[in-house]
């Protein structure tokens, strides 16, 4: 009897664990940079990209308890910024331009992503526009530094936009 508690017990651990890779990101997979620059050039914001991988635990913790939420809150993409990710171990390729396509590991090299998770801020034309932040950290830091970024962002694309320090004070505007 003791033994099928341990062995239940332990099935149930297993099964809670798996549950939690197994939730639903809402942060889109980047698969047509083309078209996302389009919109991010009519709207004069950034394109932030995650680079991660399926086996990376930090990539899941950073999507799970920042960029999840930051999608889910409806205060980002498409105003702020365009969120995407871009799952290096993933075999489709990327449409860079109506005439170039590239893998998802090659689009990864070209901003030397080596390390998952990595989060660029590029502007329309592909080009880097603020400082990446590499790895993982604090929830609450983590928020706060792609304020800071998405604040260097604008400046450099020339947008007025400035987002508050604090990511629990973000606000969209009232028309």
């Amino acid at each position: 009897m003791f033994k099928k508690w341990i062995a239940m017990l332990l099935a149930v651990g297993f099964l809670a664990g798996c549950d939690q890779k197994a939730q639903a990101s809402l942060l889109p997979e980047m698969d047509n940079f083309h078209f996302v620059a389009q919109q991010a050039r009519e709207k004069n914001i950034p394109i932030m990209i995650m680079f991660t991988a399926y086996h990376c635990e930090f990539c899941s913790q950073v999507d799970a308890a920042v960029l999840t939420p930051m999608m889910r809150g409806g205060l980002y993409d498409g105003y702020a910024m365009y969120m995407r990710k871009v799952s290096t171990d993933n075999s489709r390729q990327i449409v860079f331009s109506p005439s170039e396509s590239l893998s998802k590991f090659d689009f990864a090299r070209m901003y030397r992503a080596d390390i998952t998770p990595t989060v660029i801020f590029v502007d329309w034309r592909g080009l880097p526009v603020a400082e990446p932040l590499v790895g993982s950290m604090d929830v609450q830091l983590y928020a706060a530094m792609i304020h800071q970024r998405l604040n260097v962002a604008y400046e450099r694309i020339g947008n007025p936009m400035r987002l508050p320090v604090n990511p629990e004070q973000m606000r969209r505007p009232l028309p």
